[in-house]
């Protein structure tokens, strides 16, 4: 995944800051959000956000009787170019969702609606950046009964590395795989199907594994990452075995997987409310790495919420989760590092909100999605509110990072020394991706890199995180 801000931070040096500090963008929209209104004859049921290469922003949005997606700038403007003023009616009354493949709008439906109109099973639809179907895709733009149940609880897609697309419904075992265009891949499989029973695919690493998560209950605890190329080359966990689901001892019974989310180089993560009476409620945000919980976060691979407080979602970026919580009436954000570490956000904990149920983070911001009530209680109105980040971990003046020294340019191996508190030594190329990582300054072979320009990315024990822009000639 590009990391924009990364690089810039990388190509200038290691600035000196000491927190996290988190300012509301009033450039974006109206002072800073957007709001989408509605009657209060249609009710919200859903929304969702998706942050576009360009900045540009989708916002999702599904009523009681309709469709809509709306297309923002990256100010937080109606992009007028975009369907019909910014706004995409599609007139359905199904669930819906979308996710991106390169520059195409991929919409998908479920579940059935209640009226059978337009769509009464799952589909797929294709739209170009502009808002206007793309014919190409499937039969007209549109790929039907996408699985055989007629009674999906919910319906996946995944886009994969080379743009081809796995579905998946709960009602079923196996997911789909479709080529780029929207016909089924006979190639993949048998005859299409991935057989494959650990459930819904929730994302794709840079090194070609795919990430599962069972849905077939709301504790979503079992996950599991193969290959597509070898299904029976694959790795299993389940958290209901491990420590993160336990409490002195005991493993808790009710919880509930709230969001779980997936980075390309690896990473995955959740977050988990429990309600075990006489327990206090609480929230765990739960890390996994390299197929397995993620032992250097937090010494134990999760970190949990603070007595009577909820976590609601979390957001990841730059090395930094961003966790979205609710205390009472009251929402805020908090911040941890990698190593699992809770950073302050302008000098104390919590970041206070107005509102928010949902956030997305990109290189150096963060977007914050709440959907209100009118006086008669009911759900009309969305609003994104935009806040910029700046992470202030790379300095103090006795501050360890500055007693890293990497031989530059590189030769067959990287030279590094005085970085024994590294946990992790990641190599990038100018185009954000991941060509190298190592949990040792010692193991790390560039004899076979190209000539050009690299980043190099050391994660510290204590949360802290060094980046510095190589050579190799």
């Amino acid at each position: 995944m590009k990391k924009l801000y990364f690089f810039l931070i990388a190509l200038c040096g290691i600035q000196a800051f000491s927190q996290i500090a988190i300012t509301r963008d009033n450039t974006f929209g109206n002072s800073g959000n957007f709001t989408t209104s509605f009657s209060g004859t249609q009710q919200i049921l859903h929304s969702n956000t998706i942050i576009l290469a360009d900045h540009s922003i989708l916002q999702i949005v599904t009523l009681a009787d309709n469709n809509y997606i709306l297309k923002l700038k990256p100010n937080g403007t109606l992009d007028a170019s975009f369907a019909n003023n910014g706004k995409l009616e599609l007139g359905v009354n199904n669930v819906m969702n979308a996710v991106l493949q390169n520059d195409k709008i991929i919409v998908y439906f479920g579940p059935k609606s209640l009226d059978y109109s337009d769509y009464t099973d799952s589909k797929i639809v294709r739209y170009n950046s502009n808002g206007t179907l793309d014919t190409t895709f499937g039969t007209n733009g549109v790929l039907n009964e996408v699985t055989e149940s007629t009674d999906p609880q919910a319906l996946s897609v995944l886009v994969l590395k080379d743009q081809s697309l796995l579905v998946t419904n709960s009602a079923e075992t196996y997911p789909k795989k479709f080529t780029s265009n929207g016909q089924l891949d006979s190639a993949a499989g048998n005859n299409g199907i991935i057989q494959y029973n650990y459930h819904f695919p929730i994302g794709q690493f840079y090194n070609g594994k795919i990430a599962t998560c069972d849905v077939s209950s709301t504790s979503s605890s079992l996950f599991s990452f193969f290959d597509l190329n070898s299904l029976s080359n694959n790795t299993v966990i389940d958290l209901n075995d491990h420590s993160c689901h336990q409490h002195n001892g005991f493993t808790i019974q009710n919880k509930n997987n709230v969001s779980t989310r997936t980075t390309k180089d690896g990473l995955v993560y959740s977050i988990f409310n429990y309600t075990n009476y006489p327990l206090p409620n609480f929230s765990r945000l739960i890390v996994m790495k390299n197929e397995q919980l993620d032992s250097q976060f937090n010494g134990a691979g999760f970190a949990t919420s603070e007595d009577g407080e909820n976590f609601l979602d979390a957001g990841f970026s730059n090395n930094l989760f961003i966790v979205l919580n609710e205390k009472g009436n009251q929402k805020a954000l908090n911040a941890y590092s990698t190593a699992g570490v809770s950073l302050n956000i302008n000098n104390v904990r919590d970041f206070s909100l107005n509102s928010g149920h949902e956030i997305e983070m990109k290189d150096n911001y963060i977007l914050i999605k709440s959907m209100l009530q009118d006086e008669n209680q009911n759900v009309v109105n969305v609003i994104i509110e935009k806040f910029l980040i700046s992470d202030g971990r790379l300095a103090t003046s006795n501050n360890p990072l500055k007693q890293i020294k990497v031989e530059n340019p590189v030769k067959d191996f990287l030279n590094i020394i005085n970085a024994e508190n590294g946990s992790q030594f990641d190599l990038y190329d100018m185009n954000g991706r991941m060509i190298l990582t190592s949990t040792s300054p010692k193991n790390m072979n560039t004899s076979n890199l190209s000539k050009g320009i690299y980043i190099l990315k050391i994660n510290l024990k204590n949360g802290e995180v060094f980046s510095q822009k190589l050579i190799k000639n």
